[in-house]
């Protein structure tokens, strides 16, 4: 039976690196260094694992395949390099680990001899392996369609938690298992070490089916993710396309809404990065308030033209008439949300058209409120929105030296604006302007 433990170890071996490659890549999300790359590393690394395996055993090249798994993710990442090095060697080493061990180690459990017990392990691996080649043949097209999608996928905190805690699980598991279960072991010696590392195997065996639904409901529930942020995005792009077409009419304002974009944005970052309402300014409503900002002025589409493009002054009827663009993009986006349903840039969306134009002060417009009653992104697109309207060509003006810009903001800060938010716009202001 050498030679059948010997291709036993072999498959074993190969099968193990191609399941941890897959974990890695499929349930953990992390990218690959690049095709050559990563066929290069993944090379390398099997040839390490065979020396290794060739000089000592297969425990010794398994232990090291966490150790490889864990750089090359230390290797792959841009960034949070370390605590990817610790994802390689302990959660998903664990959950790897625990996918193939108790399939491989039941034989000591039900008291196999040597013979039948090397004659299952090889079976056992053997099917790991025919399943790894159908996947391989089978998958290409949905693991064509995966790669070029990935960068949008991506696990929430609580699945990072939830496979943090089932690897260190399995790790503990097979940990006590190798411990207490000694490699002659039958059925007719049965102590306590021996008791319990049975005991540990039947919990293995709970746990691999564990894992399994959890690796399941994570890549279900990501690909849900996934086609939800797409019809998202395409949803934005269409309202986004009707803000151009708005920003088209206004012979005035011609990139107003990328340049109010950039500074909402930039002001927004330096607001996180000084801790301010670090409670709002999440990641995600930071993608949703980047998305929502070219909005702010839909409500100009039922502006008419006479008043929208006007060289002169507007008289009071026709400002009237101009300020009214907050409501009827409060309405035109409250009427996208009853029709789209309830997407969070939508909400941010409303709030900026509706109160874009209110003071800190109470002294704006449409309904008169202040402070914090006006909604951060609003209080925000003030700033931007005025700043980009000082500076711009404008029908009836010129574009407003910079300096006189600037001083207006400052003198404006307590009244017009919220003084968090000009200290942030003048602290990254100078690498937000562009010259167009």
């Amino acid at each position: 039976m050498e030679m059948a433990e010997i291709i036993f170890s072999f498959i074993y071996l190969l099968s193990s690196l191609i399941i941890f490659l897959i974990i890695r890549k499929y349930v953990f999300f992390e990218p690959d260094w690049g095709v050559k790359k990563q066929r290069v590393f993944n090379v390398i690394s099997f040839v390490i694992l065979l020396i290794l395996w060739g000089i000592y055993d297969t425990t010794i090249a398994t232990s090291a395949l966490q150790l490889i798994i864990g750089i090359n993710i230390f290797l792959a990442r841009k960034k949070h390099k370390i605590r990817g090095f610790l994802v390689g060697i302990i959660p998903l080493s664990g959950i790897a680990n625990g996918l193939l061990f108790p399939f491989i180690y039941v034989q000591y459990a039900l008291g196999m001899s040597e013979q039948t017990s090397t004659i299952y392990a090889c079976i056992c691996t053997a099917v790991i392996f025919l399943l790894l080649v159908i996947f391989y043949v089978k998958g290409k097209t949905w693991r064509i369609w995966f790669n070029e999608n990935m960068q949008y996928r991506s696990l929430d905190k609580s699945e990072k938690w939830l496979l943090w805690a089932v690897g260190i699980m399995m790790q503990f598991f097979i940990y006590v298992i190798n411990l207490l279960l000694p490699n002659n072991y039958t059925i007719e010696h049965q102590g306590l070490a021996e008791q319990i590392s049975i005991h540990l195997l039947g919990s293995s065996f709970e746990m691999f089916f564990m894992t399994a639904v959890i690796i399941g409901l994570i890549l279900r529930g990501n690909q849900q993710s996934f086609y939800h942020k797409k019809v998202s995005g395409m949803q934005s792009g269409m309202i986004t396309l009707m803000a151009d077409i708005v920003e088209n009419r206004d012979d005035n304002t011609g990139g107003h809404i990328k340049r109010t974009a950039r500074y909402v944005e930039g002001i927004a970052k330096e607001l996180i990065r000084r801790g301010v309402y670090k409670d709002i300014l999440t990641d995600e409503y930071m993608q949703d308030l980047i998305v929502a900002a070219p909005l702010h002025d839909i409500g100009k589409i039922h502006v008419p033209d006479a008043v929208l493009n006007k060289p002169g002054k507007l008289t009071n009827d026709e400002f009237d008439i101009m300020k009214a663009h907050t409501t009827t993009g409060e309405k035109l986006l409250d009427h996208a949300k009853e029709e789209l349903g309830e997407y969070n840039y939508l909400t941010i969306a409303v709030e900026m058209a509706t109160y874009h134009h209110e003071w800190w002060n109470g002294k704006g417009y449409p309904y008169g409120i202040s402070g914090e009653e006006i909604p951060l992104c609003a209080r925000i697109m003030a700033v931007a929105d005025v700043f980009d309207a000082l500076i711009s060509k404008r029908v009836y003006k010129d574009p407003m030296p910079l300096e006189k810009a600037y001083a207006i903001i400052r003198e404006e800060s307590g009244t017009h604006f919220e003084p968090q938010i000009v200290d942030a716009f003048f602290a990254v202001v100078d690498d937000m302007i562009v010259e167009e």
